[in-house]
C-alpha cells in the first residue's frame, strides 16, 4: 500500500537523473522494493542508485571506521534470554518521551542534507522533497523526528509538512552557508549524521534559531557536544566532495553570516573551524536554558561522568551518540556503554541512545539495557535515496515490525515487561566465566543451576522420592570408604582408557540417560541443536560414551546428527510392542551400540516435589523419540499429565521371561539396569544380558533402598567376571569413581551433574564437568600409586565391613593375649574380697560386652550405687559350659553383685535365673541387683536381730550353773 503511493511533481524521470549527475542502472524498482525484506537492504540499493560521493558522504566514518564497524558489530554480542507460556496475543509498542506519547521507541535522529538523498530529482527542484518527506513519513508512523540544524529544508518549511511531534537540533556555526559549495565530509561532520543543536561564537544567531524553532511548535532542543573539532572523514577528502549550486543549509537562508571559500575541499573545514566556540562547556548550559523554555536534551555523551554532569547541570535527557563513528575512531560502540549511563541517571532522567540500529532486536536489546527510546539515523537516509517517503515509511514500519515479533518471542507484551533480564551481554558472561573459573567440582554447578533454573524444573531434575533418604545416602556412603594408597610407584604416565563391550574409551565414566536434557539447555527451547545435542556433542569431545533416554527432548535422528560417537539407547517396555521394535530398529539404524534397559520402574515413584510444583512440559519441549507415532497425548494442563501418561504405557507385566522376546528382536547387546540385588545379577545373567548397569534411579523410585556403591561388592562377586558390572547413583568425585573401579565396577555413569553443568554452561558445562571428574580420577590414581584403571584393586579401599572384620580381629588378638597372661598369675592372690573369690563366676559374653557393663551398668539409687563384677572364665570352660547348656543339663552361673550405700560394702551374688535375667534385659538385670540388695539387706537386718538377742540368753544359761553346782554341792 505504502509503496503505490504517487509523487507527481511534473519533474520527469529523465531530468531529475541528469539533475543528480547520474543515471540509474536500468532495473525494475518494484522488484527491487520487493525483495527488501530489511533496513540493511536499502544501504545496498542506495548504493547502486547515489553517486559515490554521496553515498559515501552518507555512509563513510572517521579515519579507520573501526566504531563505525563496532557499532553494528557490539549487537551481535548481546543474546536474547526470552520468556515462555506468556499470552502474547496482544503487543503494545506505545511509549512517552517528555510527556509526549508516540507509537513505539523508534524515532529519527538528525541528518543533515536529506535532499542529496531524496529520489525525487535529489529534491532540487521540488520544494517538498528531502526533510519533508521525512518528516510526513515521520508523522504517519506516529513517532519524533529531530530537524537538524544542517537540514536542506527550512524550520518553517518542516513544519509545514504537517502535524508532528519534532525536535530542533542547533548547529554550530554562526554564518550562513547558503549558496556555497563546499567539501560535504565537512558539513556533515559540522551537523553530524543527527540533527545535532552546537553552539556558535554568536550567540544572538543560537537565540534567533531557538526562538524560530519555538514559535514553529518544535518540542525540545538537542544539544551536540561531541563535535568542538570535525572528526577526519578520509573518504569525503579523497572523493573532494562539493554541494550542487542550488542545495543549501535552508536554516541560515536569510542570514548574512559570511561565506566559504569553496575552491578547495579544506573551504569549509576552515570556515566551521572559525566559527565553532570551542570554548563553550558545561557551565554554559544555564545560559542556554534562560534563553529557551525548552527542554534540552544533551547528545554525544557516552560516559557515566558527564551523564552525572550534564543531569546536575539541567539537562532534561542524555542521547548517547558517538555521532556514527563519524568523529574519533575508536570509541566504543554506544550500546556497549549504555548500562553504564543508565545505571549513573538512575532513573532521574531518561537515557536514549544511536548508533548502529539496523533491527528491531537492536532496538529491543537497547530497551532492555534501560535506554528509553532508540534514534535512527542512516537507515533513514538510504530508505529515502530509494523509495522517498515511502522508503522511510517502510523503514519504519520493518523496524516496528521486527520489534513487535521480538517482544512477542521474548514474552514481552509492552515496552514496560522489557527488563534486563531478557538479554546477556558480554559483561554477563565475563560474569560467568568468573563464575566458572571458580567453579572447582561438579558439586558446584548443583548452586549455579538453582540459582539459574526455574524452581520447577530444578526440582524436577535435583529431587528425589518421599523422603529423599536413598538420594542422600548415595553420596553420603562414599564418605565411609576410606584410602589405602600404595606409595614409591612411578606415577609419571597415567592411562585411564578402558573397554566397553568393545569400544574403547578415554575414561571409565560416562554419561547415565536423563530426560528432557532441553528443559536444562540455556539455548535449548529455540535452537534445533540444543539439548540432547550438546550433551552428544560434549560427550564425542571427552571420547566416552553417552546414553540417550527414551524421554528425550531431542529424537533419536537428531542425537545422531550431532556427530560421530560412542551412544547406548535406554529404552523401557512399552505395552505396544511394536512401539519397542520400532524404537530398537532406529536406534540401529542410528548406529547406537547397545540397548540399556531399565527394569525398576514399573510403576513411577512418588517425587513430592514434582507433586507440590505442578510440573508441567512447556508447549514447545516435547518427548522426541515418539514425536510421529500414534501414542496418545500428554495432559499438560496438570502437573500429573506426565506420570499419568508414563503409566499408560509401562508394561507392568514384564519380567525376566521377556528378555528372551527382547534379545529376538535386537543384535545389540542388551544391558540391565536397575538391580542391585545378587538375586537379580544372578538372574539377569542366566538370561543372557551382555552387562549389569547398578542403579536405583538416583533415589526417585523406591526411597530407603541402600546406596549402590555399599551393594557393589555384592553384585561384583555374584557376577564373578561373567559380565561387566557398571554403577550410577551419587557419583559427584573422581574419588568416588577410583572407590567403585577398587570395590569392582568396570566404569562409572553420571546423571545429574550433567543436568546441572548444562543447564549453567550449555554444552562448555558439560566438557567441563566430564573434564574435572576426569581430572579428579586422575590425581587419585597417581596418589593411590595406580598408573593404569587395571591396576586398581581391592586392597585399594578399606569399608566399613572391613574395618568391622579388623576389629573383631584385634578382639581375638586381646583375648588370646589375655589367656596367655593368666597361665603366668596362677598362685598370685585376688585383690578381691574372700567373699567375692569363693563365688563362682561364669559370663558367656565377648570383651565388648564386659567393657560396655563396666560404663553402662552403673546406677545411681536413693540408697547407693549398684554395679557388677564379672570374672570371665576360659575359653575350655566356656565351652563345657555351651554344650552342658545345649544338653539341658545344669549349670550354676554366678555373678557377684556389690553394693555400697556410702558407708559399706555390700556383696552378694546372682543365682542362674538372675544371671539369665541379666542378660535378656537390662532392666531386669538392675531390678534383679536391687532384689538381691534388698535381701541381703533383709538377711543382714535378720542376723542384726539375732545378734541382739543373744545377750538375753546368756544370763539364763549362768542361771544353771549354779543350780547344777548345788545339785552338785547336795550330792558331795
Amino acid at each position: 500500500m505504502l509503496s503505490s503511493l504517487p509523487f507527481d511533481d511534473g519533474v520527469g524521470n529523465k531530468e531529475r537523473e541528469e539533475a543528480v549527475g547520474c543515471v540509474p542502472p536500468e532495473k525494475n524498482l518494484s522488484r527491487e522494493m520487493a525483495l527488501v525484506t530489511n533496513v540493511c537492504d536499502y544501504e545496498e540499493l542506495a548504493k547502486q542508485k547515489l553517486p559515490k560521493m554521496v553515498f559515501d558522504f552518507y555512509a563513510a566514518g572517521a579515519e579507520d571506521q573501526w566504531t563505525l564497524r563496532e557499532n553494528s558489530e557490539a549487537f551481535s554480542r548481546i543474546l536474547f534470554q526470552p520468556r515462555v507460556l506468556v499470552d502474547v496475543s496482544c503487543i503494545n509498542m506505545s511509549t512517552s518521551v517528555l510527556g509526549y506519547n508516540i507509537s513505539m521507541p523508534i524515532m529519527i535522529a538528525p541528518t543533515a542534507l536529506h535532499k542529496l538523498a531524496h529520489p525525487e530529482g535529489s529534491g532540487r527542484f521540488i520544494w517538498n522533497a528531502g526533510e519533508l518527506a521525512t518528516a510526513r513519513a515521520a508523522a504517519t508512523a506516529e513517532t519524533i523526528m529531530t530537524l537538524s540544524s544542517g537540514s536542506s529544508c527550512s524550520i518553517e518549511e518542516v513544519n509545514l509538512a504537517g502535524p508532528g511531534i519534532r525536535f530542533f537540533q542547533l548547529s554550530v556555526l554562526h554564518y550562513s552557508l547558503r549558496f556555497f559549495t563546499f567539501p560535504l565530509q565537512d558539513l556533515f561532520s559540522l551537523t553530524s549524521y543527527q540533527r545535532l543543536v552546537q553552539i556558535y561564537k554568536d550567540r544572538n544567531l543560537v537565540q534567533q534559531l531557538i526562538q524560530r524553532a519555538e514559535k514553529a511548535g518544535y518540542k525540545a532542543i538537542v544539544l551536540t557536544v561531541d563535535a568542538p573539532w570535525l572528526g577526519r572523514r578520509e573518504a569525503d577528502v579523497k572523493n573532494r566532495f562539493t554541494l550542487p549550486q542550488n542545495v543549501m543549509l535552508k536554516t541560515f537562508e536569510g542570514m548574512d553570516q559570511g561565506k566559504i571559500d569553496k575552491t578547495n575541499g579544506s573551504g569549509l573545514a576552515a570556515y566551521i573551524a572559525s566559527q565553532i566556540d570551542r570554548s563553550f562547556s558545561w557551565k554554559d548550559i544555564k545560559w542556554l536554558q534562560t534563553v529557551t523554555s525548552l527542554p534540552v536534551l544533551v547528545k554525544g555523551i557516552i560516559t557515566a561522568q558527564d551523564t552525572r554532569i550534564a543531569i546536575e547541570c539541567g539537562a532534561a535527557g542524555i542521547i548517547m551518540s558517538n555521532h556514527g563513528g563519524r568523529q574519533l575512531d575508536y570509541l566504543p560502540a554506544t550500546i556497549s556503554c549504555l548500562e553504564e549511563v543508565v545505571r549513573e541517571a538512575n532513573g532521574r532522567v531518561p537515557v536514549f541512545i544511536d548508533g548502529g540500529f539496523r533491527r528491531g532486536t537492536d532496538v529491543f536489546k537497547a530497551l532492555a539495557l534501560g535506554a528509553s527510546g532508540v534514534f535512527i539515523g542512516r537507515p533513514v537516509l538510504f530508505s529515502l535515496a530509494v523509495d522517498g517517503e515511502v522508503g522511510v515509511r517502510k523503514v519504519l514500519q520493518m523496524l516496528s515490525d521486527e520489534l513487535e515479533l521480538t517482544m512477542a518471542l521474548s514474552g514481552c507484551t509492552s515496552l514496560s515487561e522489557i527488563t534486563r533480564k531478557h538479554v546477556l551481554t558480554d559483561s554477563d558472561r565475563i560474569r560467568r566465566s568468573r563464575e566458572m573459573a571458580l567453579v572447582t567440582n561438579v558439586c558446584e554447578y548443583e548452586e549455579l543451576a538453582k540459582q539459574k533454573l526455574p524452581k520447577m524444573v530444578y526440582d524436577f531434575y535435583a529431587a528425589g522420592a518421599e523422603d529423599q533418604w536413598t538420594l542422600r545416602e548415595n553420596s553420603e556412603a562414599f564418605s565411609r570408604i576410606l584410602f589405602q594408597p600404595r606409595v614409591l610407584v612411578d606415577v609419571s604416565c597415567i592411562d585411564m582408557s578402558t573397554s566397553i563391550l568393545g569400544y574403547n574409551i578415554s575414561m571409565p565414566i560416562m554419561i547415565a540417560p536423563t530426560a528432557l536434557h532441553k528443559l536444562a539447555h540455556p539455548e535449548g527451547r529455540f535452537i534445533w541443536n540444543a539439548g540432547e545435542l550438546a550433551t552428544a556433542r560434549a560427550a564425542a569431545a571427552a571420547k566416552t560414551i553417552m546414553t540417550l533416554s527414551s524421554w528425550s527432548s531431542c529424537s533419536i535422528e537428531e542425537v545422531n546428527l550431532a556427530g560421530p560417537g560412542i551412544r547406548f539407547f535406554q529404552l523401557s517396555i512399552y505395552k505396544d510392542r511394536n512401539l519397542v521394535q520400532q524404537l530398537i530398529q532406529r536406534a540401529e539404524k542410528a548406529g547406537y551400540k547397545a540397548i540399556v534397559l531399565t527394569v525398576d520402574a514399573p510403576w513411577l515413584g512418588r517425587r513430592e516435589a514434582d507433586v507440590k510444583n505442578r510440573f508441567t512440559l512447556p508447549r514447545n519441549v516435547m518427548l522426541k523419540t515418539f514425536e510421529g507415532l500414534d501414542q496418545g497425548k500428554i495432559d499438560k494442563t496438570n502437573g500429573s499429565g506426565l506420570a499419568a501418561y508414563v503409566a499408560s504405557q509401562i508394561d507392568r507385566s514384564f519380567s525376566w521371561k521377556d528378555i528372551k522376546w527382547l534379545q529376538t528382536v535386537t543384535s545389540l547387546p542388551v544391558l540391565v539396569k536397575g538391580i542391585i540385588t545378587a538375586q537379580d545379577t544372578r538372574i539377569a545373567i542366566e538370561c543372557g544380558v551382555a552387562g549389569i548397569i547398578m542403579s536405583n534411579h538416583g533415589g526417585r523410585q523406591l526411597d530407603y533402598l541402600p546406596a549402590t556403591i555399599s551393594c557393589l561388592e555384592e553384585v561384583v562377586r555374584e557376577a564373578n567376571g561373567r559380565v561387566p558390572v557398571f554403577i550410577d547413583s551419587g557419583f559427584r568425585r573422581g574419588t568416588d569413581v577410583f572407590k567403585a573401579l577398587a570395590l569392582g565396577a568396570s566404569g562409572v555413569f553420571i546423571g545429574r551433574p550433567v543436568l546441572f553443568s548444562l543447564a549453567v554452561d550449555g554444552e562448555a558445562g558439560v566438557r567441563n564437568a566430564l573434564r574435572m571428574l576426569r581430572d579428579e580420577l586422575e590425581i587419585t590414581m597417581a596418589l593411590s600409586g595406580c598408573t593404569s584403571v587395571k591396576e586398581i584393586t581391592r586392597g585399594h579401599v578399606v569399608t566399613e565391613s572391613d574395618r568391622i572384620r579388623l576389629l573383631r580381629s584385634k578382639q581375638h588378638q586381646r583375648r588370646r593375649r589375655r589367656r596367655r597372661g593368666q597361665k603366668h598369675q596362677k598362685g598370685k592372690t585376688s585383690a578381691l574380697p574372700a567373699i567375692a573369690r569363693s563365688l563362682k563366676m561364669v559370663v558367656l559374653q565377648p570383651d565388648p560386652f564386659l567393657s560396655e557393663l563396666t560404663s553402662m551398668y552403673e546406677r545411681s539409687t536413693e540408697k547407693g550405687s549398684v554395679w557388677v563384677t564379672m570374672k570371665r572364665s576360659s575359653m575350655k570352660c566356656q565351652a563345657r559350659l555351651k554344650k552342658m547348656v545345649a544338653k539341658g543339663e545344669a549349670v550354676e552361673l554366678r555373678c557377684l553383685v556389690r553394693a555400697t550405700d556410702g558407708k559399706k560394702n555390700i556383696c552378694t551374688s546372682l543365682s542362674a535365673k538372675e544371671y539369665l535375667k541379666f542378660q535378656a534385659s537390662y532392666a531386669t538385670v538392675l531390678k534383679a541387683h536391687m532384689h538381691a540388695l534388698k535381701k541381703r539387706e533383709r538377711k543382714d537386718k535378720k542376723k542384726a536381730a539375732e545378734v541382739e538377742k543373744i545377750p538375753e540368753k546368756a544370763p539364763k544359761k549362768q542361771k544353771k550353773a549354779p543350780s547344777s553346782k548345788k545339785s552338785a554341792g547336795s550330792k558331795s
